[in-house]
């Protein structure tokens, strides 16, 4: 029981154990302090060092000195409450403020500002978000070995992306000794940072992509199909310099409307909340987006293995007289290429499975089309195993495969099949979903379908399983506006 109870929600578990014992570790430490300004280390002489008057809390100074890294001041908790410390220098005066908690603990500049203890809690989040990516690489490595096809690859390479880039945010907020609330804002803010690190990225594949659109367009006609991946690459670019625009909107409205000058207004953290919601959704989509290229490139150039019986043949359309267009075309040859590797390399035969049915525009099946042409091409029509009823992808498989079990006579067979290489990992996980077990190989196309087409199956991806990327979406807005509520209270309500 315990051990089921672990393994759903172990990392949840862990990340209350880490939050609690850092709890714990901040409090017994956190009741003295030692405040560095480095502002003090060029030149400028300090003669005082004081807790002001208008204090609501207490600390003791226990002792302060000019030293190589700047002004240190070493504080002690005495009463709860807000603290001035007033410093008497040759620039003049300067106040910093501090704040005493109820259990002792001070911090810096906020209500969860930087304290003593903080640097090893985000230590901390930062080794726990390094088993994250162990545990989602292992994860990833096993279900590859276990199916090369399925959207929780896709998952596993987005989840470690976007770790790997929230890792270095936190290793910043750890130098820079923000504290536990700057290393929350830091969490928040990477996405922003990330949306703008890949944005030269994101503007020059739109950039590529149009122009292989308008090749696509010349071809294949105009349709909104042959849109897709200007169409993505325009929202993704849209959505990174969105809040850069609503950012403008908002400082020209006038003040007795929306006032965003006024530095903790509760507008700004609505526009904060806003922005990084925004951010996040885009980070999110560009991690899918590199996911997916990284699978479809890794599937696309995979070569099964060697010990393949039969070799199914994806159908598309055929040409008016009967013969397969040069996509279909390409398909078989790959299949053919195979069926040679292998026989070299194994010296074991294989069964080709050419899979189409009749469309309505068709003066044959698609399946005769590529029989016919596999004959030509030197196959013997006793190792052509045709299938002339299927329509679509998924009907490919599972017509093909009740096709092998009734001629080898039992469900023990191993299969490969060849489709367009943007097509492979789509197809393999169709093929996954009715539990057949199948490895792909992918032929070349030209590059300006390609790339559109690829983008269609980006979108079909995410399409395919629509409610756990919503679910991924609003957590995204709702971990944003936890955040952001978080820092108004420790800012402005009970700062």
């Amino acid at each position: 029981m315990l051990r089921k109870i672990f393994k759903k929600f172990g990392f949840l578990i862990l990340a209350v154990v880490i939050a609690v014992c850092g709890y714990i570790y901040i409090c017994a430490v956190g009741k003295e302090y030692v405040y560095v300004n480095k502002d003090f280390s060029s030149g400028v002489t300090v003669t005082d060092v004081s807790v002001d008057a208008d204090s609501t809390g207490k600390v003791d100074i226990m002792k302060w000195e000019m030293t190589d890294r700047g002004l240190m001041v070493h504080l002690k908790s005495a009463a709860p409450g807000k603290v001035y410390l007033s410093t008497t220098n040759s620039n003049g005066q300067s106040i910093f403020v501090f704040y005493v908690h109820d259990n002792g603990v001070i911090t810096y500049n906020n209500f969860f500002g930087d304290c003593t203890g903080s640097e090893k809690v985000i230590l901390s989040m930062i080794v726990y978000l390094v088993i994250l990516v162990v545990y989602f690489t292992v994860r990833y490595f096993k279900l590859e070995l276990r199916n090369f096809y399925s959207y929780d690859n896709v998952l596993y390479l987005s989840l470690i992306i976007f770790a790997f880039f929230l890792i270095s945010t936190q290793i910043e907020a750890l130098v820079l000794k923000n504290g536990i609330n700057g290393a929350f804002a830091q969490a928040m803010t990477s996405f922003q940072a990330f949306v703008i690190f890949t944005l030269p990225i994101v503007v020059i594949t739109t950039a590529f992509v149009t122009v292989s659109n308008i090749k696509l367009i010349r071809k294949e006609g105009r349709t909104w199909r042959n849109m897709l991946g200007v169409i993505l690459g325009l929202m993704l670019g849209i959505g990174a310099v969105l809040p850069i625009i609503i950012g403008l909107v908002m400082q020209a409205m006038p003040p007795e409307v929306v006032d965003i000058h006024i530095e903790r207004s509760i507008v700004r953290y609505v526009e904060m909340t806003v922005n990084n919601s925004i951010y996040a959704i885009v980070a999110y989509l560009e991690c899918i987006l590199l996911g997916t290229i990284i699978t479809g490139i890794k599937t696309a150039r995979h070569i099964p293995k060697f010990d393949k019986e039969y070799i199914i043949i994806n159908g598309c359309q055929i040409r008016k007289d009967g013969t397969p267009t040069p996509l279909l075309q390409a398909r078989v040859d790959r299949a053919i290429e195979f069926a040679k590797m292998q026989q070299e390399r194994a010296g074991k035969p294989i069964i080709f499975v050419p899979s189409g049915g009749k469309g309505s525009d068709e003066s044959l099946s698609e399946a005769e089309s590529m029989k016919r042409y596999l004959i030509s091409q030197g196959i013997s029509e006793k190792n052509i195993l045709a299938e002339t009823r299927s329509a679509t992808t998924e009907e490919n498989f599972v017509f093909s495969y009740d096709l092998i079990r009734k001629r080898h006579g039992s469900d023990f067979f191993k299969v490969a099949f060849s489709t367009t290489n943007y097509h492979v990992f789509r197809s393999g996980m169709l093929a996954s979903q009715h539990g057949i077990r199948v490895e792909g190989i992918g032929s070349k196309t030209k590059s300006y379908f390609w790339i559109n087409a690829f983008v269609r199956e980006y979108i079909a991806t995410i399409a395919a399983n629509w409610k756990t990327q919503a679910i991924v979406v609003t957590l995204l807005i709702l971990i944003n506006l936890i955040g952001s509520l978080l820092m108004y209270i420790s800012e402005v309500i009970l700062f």
